[in-house]
This record gives structure tokens, C-alpha cells and sequence, in this order.
């Protein structure tokens, strides 16, 4: 292995020019600390801690169930006596919720409303067809997409400030659509999504929509007031509890309606807004409770948020909450930042605690379950199996391998690399690992990343240079291998940056990296699509700065 000593940014074709030069330099100016460095991965290697999540299969009778920290020692910090009779789970804290009703549209801005949409439908017009009427009636008004949005949650308010021009999110529109239903007659909340949550707290990629009861369907129906269109699941419209379980078991979604406009609008946004399905939930009170629904198969949001109410009952999800709801929570914090939740049957043990995370679970009725959540979104994302713009192969090649690997650059006080297996690189504080690839500009991406930190903290970044608002910013905490998932960055220049950097100093192996583009929305096999026009591009060009809350 080749070790070199180079404070500024270093190319690898330097590092063949100069190899032997400064192979004699490194081998006798930081060998003290090349072994402290592979002792670190070493010792990494051998008493991982990788996971923070772990599930149980709680079998009948009684579990024990331990949970210690192995940088701490042996001593559990916590230890849970579980006991199963049929359906019922005693010992981990279980309260009935009654959440009340939301606040309805006042009758002064009901009566507002229905003046705005005189004429809109016949009174004897469906529910449904009312419901589509009127997302097509706020989807015609003009409106400027922009953030930062609307500050105000008034429905009305944010309607007159839509018309005279101030730019809306999808919240706002979502909640003056809703404020429309009910000064129709018609029952409707909005429902909040996102694309993913890491360490219990949701990524920028989030999108707010609406449901309208919808009795002749059966009950909710997911509307979309900022793409204007609503979902079929099976060939019918389609709640998004519906769309959430169709999209996390690859069913088929389809779009409705197929015109020019609408089709034009979610060809062009960033990406596909079917995969805002994966997490949704409801407010209920502005600032106040929120009812998330919690899927075994994802990590929750917000665990530790006493406003935010978790239920995997789907029949919370599904009833008619005019007056409000009644939902079972089954969690506890059993030892500061370590929690217990029930799912679907299952024990859930959770560290949410504030800097190093990592746990170990044991379980007296048999086997423990890591929550690998990072590597299980990468694959249901499907995104990284595509092309891959980051160039890593060398990570991979047998036989003689440099120090830094293609395509690869360091700057900062770096002090010894490696690439066989991997990228490693030692160094103080302000070391970095680089590489800043091409890509196609106006489409987005993900960051896929596998790193192994034998100490220390690791920062990542995934930006477009020049960009500040394009960053997606996280840490890899020691002594563990961490999977990355990135939030969604869309180039506007052509340049993407992948970064890894030791804000301490230590050490770092990144095992794999990959940066794919975000599947947007594609059409159903042998169905043509009009181009979108100018008046669509423009819209839609204000649609891929990514509407959110």
C-alpha cells in the first residue's frame, strides 16, 4: 500500500509522476500514524456497531430484552420484560389518543369560497365530480409556484395573496383546495408526504396534497391540487393510504387525467411524485397534532414529538375523522434517547439519542433483526441500479492499486491514503476527499454512499458547486459502516461535487459511491404524450425547485 503526504489538492495523475518520491517521504514521516490508522480500521472491523433500529418477534409468553452501548462497555442501559398473551403486548407504554376534530372552514370564508366558484357545477352534480371540479378551477387561477411560499395557513387569506401574485408551495395550495371542498359541502383534509426520513426526521423532499370522502367511491380519495390530477390504483381512484401500499409493493399507479397540461407538468418535475407516497400523515390542529402513519417496513418520523401521534392501524387512516380521531400509540422511551414501539406486532428498539448512535439488542426468545434502513431505501428507490456518473471502479480491481483512486481528488491535511477495498484517507482536521463529476443539467439525483469510520465523526456532502441551495449535508458517526441516502439535488450547471470530510481528523474508508439520476414519471407502454407547451414549461420549471412545506 502506498501512503503520501500532500496538503493541497492532489490529482492522481500526480500521484503516478511522483509516486516513488514521495513513497520515501511518506514511508518515514507518517508511519506513527499509518498504524494508529489501520489499528482504527481494524479495531472498526472487528466490534462494529452499525445499526440504531432492531425488531422482535415477540412469540408468546414472556421476552427479556437487553439493549447496551459497546463503546461503554458490557453494562446493558436498559432492559425491557415483555410479556405476549394472543393480541395483547404488556410492558412497553400503550395509550388511546383522542385527537379532536379539526377546525372547518368559517362560515364568512365558506360563503367567500362559494362566491369565487358560482357557477363552477350544477347542484346536482356527484361529490366526485365536485371534488374534480374544483381542483381544475384552483389548478386554472393564476398562480405563481415559487418558494418561499405563503407564510399564512389561512386558506382564504393564502388565496387572495395567490392572486395578487405571491408565490405559493404545495401546501398552500393543498390547503386552499380543501378550504374550497368544505364551502361546497364536501369533506376534506390535507395529507402531508415525503420521500424519505433519516435519523427520525424527514428530508427536504416533501409534498402536501389532499383527500375528498368520496362516498361513492368508498370513501377518501387523494386529489392533487399543485399537478393537477388525482391516482388510480387497480383502475380506481385511489386514497394515499391505497397509494402508499401500492407503492412500497411496485403495483402499478397510473395518472388521471392524461391531458397535455397535466402530463406536461409531472414529465418535468424533478422526480417522480409517486414516490412522495413511501410516508404520509395528517394534521389535525395547525402547529399542533399530527397523525403519522407508522409502516413496519420504513423508519418513523419524529419519534420523540409528543404531537406526533403514531398508528399502524390502517383504519386510522382510512375512517371518516370529521369529529376527530381515536388511535392506539404503543411506545416509551425506556432509557434517555432509547425507544420501544410496537408495530404491527412486532417490538421496535430505536437510539434517537443527540450524536453517537449505535446499539446492541439482545433478546431471550431468539434471534434479533437489524433495520438496515439506508440500504433498504436504496433498494426501493430504484434508482442506483441505473448509470452511475461517480467514477469508483478502482475501488473494486485486484492486483496493484495506487493511493487515490480515479477520478478522485484530496485537499486539506491529508496524511495517509489507500485504495484497495475502498478509499481510505487519514488525516487532521479539514482532510477531504472529493470528486466532482458531469452530469445532465435541469435533471436531479440521489447520492449513494457506503462508508466505514473506524473514528471520529465523517462528513458528507452532496452539492452543485457554486449552489448553496443544491446541498444535501449529513454524518457517518464512528466506529460503524454507514449507508447514505441523500436527499434529491437537481443541477442547473452540469456539475455535481460528492465530498467526504474529517472535521476532527481520523480516518475513513468509503467503500462505494454511487450518484444516479431520479426516476421521473414515465408514461404507460405505447401511450403518447403531447409536448408540454411554453406556458407548461414555464410552470413546470417553477415545479422542479421541489414544492415543499
Amino acid at each position: 500500500m502506498i501512503f503520501l503526504l500532500r496538503p493541497r489538492v492532489l490529482q492522481r495523475s500526480e500521484v503516478a509522476r511522483n509516486g516513488w518520491f514521495f513513497l520515501l517521504i511518506s514511508f518515514f514521516s507518517i508511519f506513527s500514524y499509518s498504524v494508529v490508522y489501520f489499528w482504527s480500521l481494524q479495531r472498526a472491523a472487528s466490534s462494529p456497531v452499525p445499526f440504531s433500529d432492531y425488531r422482535i418477534d415477540l412469540p408468546e409468553g414472556v421476552t427479556v430484552v437487553t439493549v447496551s452501548d459497546p463503546r461503554h462497555g458490557a453494562k446493558p442501559i436498559a432492559q425491557l420484560t415483555i410479556e405476549r398473551r394472543g393480541d395483547q403486548i404488556l410492558g412497553v407504554p400503550r395509550r388511546v389518543v383522542r385527537i379532536p376534530p379539526r377546525e372547518p372552514v368559517s362560515e364568512g370564508d365558506a360563503a367567500f369560497f362559494r362566491r369565487e366558484m358560482l357557477g363552477l357545477f350544477p347542484m346536482q352534480a356527484s361529490v366526485w365530480d365536485k371534488a374534480n371540479a374544483i381542483r381544475e378551477w384552483l389548478a386554472r387561477l393564476p398562480h405563481r409556484i415559487s418558494v418561499p411560499g405563503l407564510a399564512t395557513r389561512h386558506a382564504r387569506e393564502a388565496y387572495l395573496q395567490m392572486l395578487a401574485g405571491e408565490p405559493v408551495l404545495c401546501a398552500n395550495l393543498a390547503e386552499i383546495y380543501v378550504a374550497a371542498c368544505q364551502a361546497a359541502g364536501l369533506a376534506a383534509r390535507t395529507v402531508g408526504m415525503s420521500l424519505l426520513v433519516r435519523n427520525g426526521d424527514f428530508g427536504r423532499d416533501t409534498h402536501v396534497g389532499a383527500e375528498v370522502w368520496i362516498p361513492e367511491l368508498g370513501g377518501w380519495v387523494y386529489q392533487d391540487p399543485t399537478f393537477n390530477c388525482y391516482w388510480e390504483v387497480d383502475g380506481k381512484p385511489a386514497s394515499a393510504l391505497e397509494l402508499h401500499e401500492a407503492l412500497l409493493a411496485k403495483r402499478p399507479i397510473e395518472l388521471r387525467p392524461r391531458g397535455r397540461e397535466i402530463s406536461g407538468l409531472i414529465d418535468q418535475t424533478t422526480i417522480d411524485p409517486r414516490l412522495y407516497f413511501r410516508y404520509i400523515y395528517y394534521e389535525y390542529k395547525i402547529g399542533g397534532t399530527v397523525l403519522h402513519f407508522a409502516d413496519p417496513r420504513l423508519e418513523p418520523a419524529h419519534l420523540s414529538d409528543p404531537n406526533w401521534i403514531q398508528t399502524d392501524d390502517p383504519e386510522a387512516i382510512r375512517r371518516l375523522d370529521l369529529e376527530g380521531n381515536v388511535v392506539v400509540d404503543q411506545r416509551g422511551e425506556i432509557a434517555p434517547g432509547i425507544f420501544v414501539q410496537i408495530i404491527r406486532g412486532g417490538l421496535f428498539v430505536r437510539d434517537r439519542r443527540q450524536g453517537v448512535r449505535g446499539i446492541r439488542v439482545r433478546s431471550s426468545s431468539g434471534p434479533v433483526k437489524a433495520c438496515a434502513y439506508e440500504h433498504q431505501r436504496a433498494a426501493e428507490l430504484g434508482v442506483f441500479a441505473g448509470r452511475n456518473y461517480v467514477s469508483n471502479g478502482s475501488f473494486h480491481q485486484l492486483g496493484e492499486s495506487g493511493a487515490l483512486a480515479e477520478g478522485w481528488s484530496i485537499s486539506g491535511p491529508v496524511e495517509g491514503m489507500a485504495a484497495l477495498g475502498g478509499q481510505g484517507l487519514a488525516g487532521r482536521a479539514g482532510a477531504r476527499l472529493w470528486q466532482r463529476v458531469s452530469v445532465e443539467p435541469g435533471k436531479s439525483y440521489l447520492l449513494y454512499a457506503k462508508v466505514n469510520v473506524p473514528a471520529n465523526r465523517v462528513r458528507w456532502i452532496f452539492s452543485e458547486p457554486g449552489n448553496e441551495r443544491e446541498s444535501a449535508v449529513g454524518e457517518c458517526e464512528p466506529e460503524r459502516i454507514s449507508e447514505i441516502v441523500s436527499d434529491v439535488i437537481t443541477s442547473r450547471n452540469g456539475q455535481l461535487e460528492v465530498a467526504f470530510e474529517l472535521p476532527e481528523g481520523g480516518a475513513l474508508r468509503v467503500l462505494e459511491v454511487i450518484v444516479s439520476e431520479v426516476p421521473r414519471f414515465d408514461h404507460p407502454v405505447g401511450e403518447e404524450t403531447a409536448e408540454a407547451g411554453p406556458r407548461e414549461r414555464r410552470i413546470a420549471s417553477r415545479l422542479a425547485r421541489r414544492p415543499s412545506r
